[in-house]
């Protein structure tokens, strides 16, 4: 538990200003920014642990981390695969398009999704 502790102190910020930019209205979070979000911040953390100041060694735990935080505001089981496998449907895709991601970012965040081995989720039905 002190390691959750540790990460909860560390990604606050990050956390509470990606549920801010989500934010709509005080009832209403749009889940597709959100999820981008969150997909990103996962994502840039495995390409580059110590510039999102993790260690290698505590990956494991900050995917957990983010799962219990995404598991929140999405449900779900797994919230971190479940946002890949939302953005690599064409739902997703067109999500990232109103979102107006750019090119190279919509295509990381597919390479990433298909790395971790998840499937759109229009073919999961």
């Amino acid at each position: 538990m002190e390691q959750d502790d540790s990460l909860e102190a560390r990604y606050q910020d990050i956390l509470g200003e990606i549920e801010r930019l989500s934010t709509v209205t005080d009832q209403f979070l749009d889940t597709e920014r959100y999820r981008v979000y969150l997909a990103t911040l996962w994502t840039n953390a495995v390409l580059e642990p110590g510039r999102a100041g993790l260690g290698g060694e505590e990956l494991e735990a900050f995917y957990d981390f983010l799962n219990d935080r995404g598991r929140d505001i999405l449900g779900g089981e797994e919230p971190l695969k479940d946002c890949f496998r939302y953005l690599l449907c064409s739902q997703g895709e067109q999500a990232m398009e109103r979102l107006r991601l750019p090119a190279n970012h919509r295509q990381q965040l597919k390479r990433f999704g298909a790395l971790m081995g998840v499937a759109p989720l229009e073919l999961m039905r």
